[in-house]
């Protein structure tokens, strides 16, 4: 090659470190929708899932809404990508079982991610709010 190991190591570092500060993109809200979407999906150990494949679909695209007026609201800039995909997920999935229960107790042991219940209800409950607001019906 043109470069040697350390060379490539070398230029590498200064473009992250030098030119973009260590800025790089994080793990997007859509990721984590997918995630929980996926997580859902599987099989648990009774052999039941957290939300039947037939509303996989349907939950997915009330998420979405969700997510595309949170991106319009300045309120929610604070909140961590997790948060908002979790918390529209959980709107979503109210009233199919205890999938949101499930996917919680399935981010918690997959990622050992703890997410803060009250910061939560929060974030459903500006999500809620959101979608009443005259604007958006």
């Amino acid at each position: 090659g043109l470069f040697t190991k350390e060379q490539f190591c070398e230029m590498e570092y200064n473009i992250l470190h030098r030119g973009l500060g260590w800025r790089l993109n994080s793990v997007q809200v859509i990721d984590w929708v997918d995630l929980c979407l996926e997580l859902s999906m599987l099989l648990q150990l009774d052999g039941s899932r957290c939300l039947p494949k037939e509303d996989y679909s349907d939950i997915r695209e009330t998420v979405m809404v969700q997510l595309e007026y949170a991106v319009e609201d300045t309120s929610f800039l604070r909140c961590a990508p997790s948060h908002l995909a979790v918390a529209a997920f959980l709107n979503a999935a109210e009233g199919y079982s205890d999938s949101g229960e499930c996917i919680l107790d399935c981010i918690e042991e997959v990622f050992g991610l703890s997410l803060d219940e009250s910061e939560m209800d929060n974030v459903r409950y500006m999500m809620r709010s959101q979608m009443d607001e005259p604007d958006y019906t």
